[in-house]
């Protein structure tokens, strides 16, 4: 994925299906090294950040076949103590999951820098901090962490400095296979970690306390491979219902978990969007204008950062919103670069620390730049909405987190091109 070029101003309405939950897949795949044995994964998103994961566990041995039935089986029996190239773990921030696996597996786990979005500062601090609490050894050596327990790994109680969510799944991956009990205090309780943590518990892992700010995990010698089918992608599915906010709706998503969209759906209902839930759907139809209010991002159960863009990009339509919003920014310091390309196309945001405020105004079709995921689905919204051609480069960004992007917009009503 290229550049994306949208013709906007063109109401959207329609159903589609969510597809399975990148931030889901990626602990769970490589968390799938601790079992050792052949594991059969289905609605596994066919995103890039999971085809480059696919593509490291192959190289770390792991055998991956691709099923007639859409599921994806990988054989970790293969898989041997080792570090892959920096050119492939760099690509995606999800590459920090090895450390907790290839730990717990082999005693010694050695990685490279993990990519993905550049928000800034994102260290793996806490994790670190976590495996020194069970024993191992961390070398952080000029271009890679070193983490070797060579004796294993013990329970320890680990406090978090926050609930950051890659600590929790990488130490309750780390903590499956050591020895005593593992308490991480201040745990992320967002639904991809209690996703890893049922799939763990599936394959014979002992952990309780999912979902609170205290999980317990106690340590089994061995864990055997599984069927797991990931969970909704609540990312995805809050975007395509900010598609239908921003151009009208009534917009319906398919086979999602409404619990999980419950932050976004309160936001919506708030600004005066009309919201419908079913067992597995939501459905927005927004009138012709919505209210601009106050967002705060934060753990979840709190409003999720990686909505927090496409929140942002619905308080700039000044030919959908009313009055003047603002949105907190308090996970991650640096997720504010989308805002000078909404700028480019009309749009009022001054931004003080961590705050946007946003004053609405009529936007107009410009050539941008994506600088990363969500802030390329912001603008993405954007476009659809404003009237005239828009063109979108570096759109491999945002081909990291949404499967089938241009049929599921074109099956809403969209003019949209990929190329």
């Amino acid at each position: 994925m290229n550049k994306i070029v949208v013709s906007g101003g063109r109401r959207l309405s329609g159903e589609i299906t969510v597809g399975g939950s990148k931030n889901a897949a990626l602990p769970i795949l490589f968390g799938g090294i601790v079992t050792g044995e052949s594991c059969v994964f289905s609605n596994l998103p066919r995103v890039s950040d999971v085809l480059k994961a696919l593509e490291i566990l192959k190289f770390l041995g792991a055998r991956i076949r691709f099923l007639q039935s859409g599921d994806v089986r990988v054989d970790y029996s293969g898989v041997r103590a080792g570090c892959a190239p920096c050119s492939l773990t760099s690509a995606i921030r999800g590459s920090t999951y090895l450390l907790g696996a290839m730990l717990a597996q082999f005693g010694r786990a050695e990685l490279g820098g993990a990519g993905g979005c550049d928000f800034g500062a994102r260290p793996i601090d806490q994790h670190l901090m976590g495996f020194e609490r069970m024993g191992a050894r961390v070398s952080c050596l000029e271009n890679s962490v070193l983490i070797e327990a060579p004796n294993g790994l013990h329970g320890a109680r680990i406090p978090l400095a926050m609930p950051s969510v890659g600590a929790t799944a990488n130490l309750m991956i780390a903590a499956s296979l050591a020895e005593g009990e593992t308490v991480i205090e201040n745990a992320a309780a967002e639904p991809h970690v209690a996703a890893l943590a049922a799939f763990l518990c599936d394959a014979g892992a002992r952990i309780t306390g999912v979902g609170t700010d205290s999980v317990r995990v106690i340590g089994v010698q061995k864990l055997y491979g599984v069927q797991n089918s990931i969970i909704p992608d609540m990312i995805e599915a809050g975007t395509y219902l900010c598609a239908g906010v921003a151009c009208g709706g009534p917009v319906r998503v398919r086979a999602v978990c409404p619990a999980h969209l419950t932050p976004l759906l309160d936001t919506f209902s708030k600004m005066g969007v009309k919201v419908q839930t079913g067992e597995d759907s939501v459905t927005v139809t927004a009138l012709e204008r919505y209210r601009c209010i106050d967002v705060v991002t934060g753990p979840f159960p709190a409003f999720p950062t990686d909505l927090q863009p496409q929140i942002a990009a619905l308080f700039c339509l000044g030919n959908r919103a009313m009055g003047e919003g603002s949105v907190t920014e308090l996970v991650f310091r640096s997720r504010f670069r989308y805002i000078e390309e909404l700028r480019r196309m009309g749009a009022i945001v001054s931004i003080q620390d961590r705050c946007a405020h946003i004053q609405p105004s009529v936007l107009q079709a410009r050539k941008l730049r994506s600088p990363d995921l969500r802030g390329g689905a912001a603008l993405l919204l954007a476009a659809l909405a404003t009237n005239g051609q828009s063109e979108i480069t570096n759109a491999a960004t945002v081909g990291r987190g949404y499967e089938h992007l241009e049929a599921k917009l074109r099956a809403l009503g969209a003019h949209i091109t990929v190329f």
